[in-house]
């Protein structure tokens, strides 16, 4: 369970929003490296945002620390932390259960004439 917990911390992407749309993963790289600040992946994505992996998550908070509000190509850009760091939970399909309770309440004979909340 400690490795699984690991994993899931040792996770330090950034979303950097708000890129020129010309930026590539070259000139990403370069704010990165002007700024001292090591990064393990680019993603940069068309419709100028991009995706940053970091070694570690102090890497991380100095970059959000540097750049976020930072003047890029006179861009203020956004940076924080990836909803994909998020850990996902496997949530049961409640619409599902919900339909299968109201079938079993349509046949509950406790239920006859109200029609009402229980």
């Amino acid at each position: 369970m400690s490795e699984q917990l690991k994993t899931v911390s040792a996770m330090n992407k950034l979303y950097i929003g708000n890129l020129p749309t010309e930026a590539d993963e070259e000139a990403v790289r370069q704010l990165f490296a002007e700024h001292n600040l090591t990064v393990a992946e680019i993603s940069v994505k068309r419709g100028g945002y991009a995706f940053v992996d970091f070694p570690d998550q102090s890497a991380a908070d100095r970059a959000i620390d540097k750049l976020h509000g930072y003047s890029y190509c006179g861009l203020p850009l956004v940076v924080e932390p990836s909803v994909a760091n998020k850990k996902i939970v496997n949530v049961p399909n409640l619409q599902s259960a919900s339909a299968i309770q109201l079938k079993d309440t349509s046949n509950d004979s406790s239920n006859a004439g109200g029609g009402g909340w229980r």
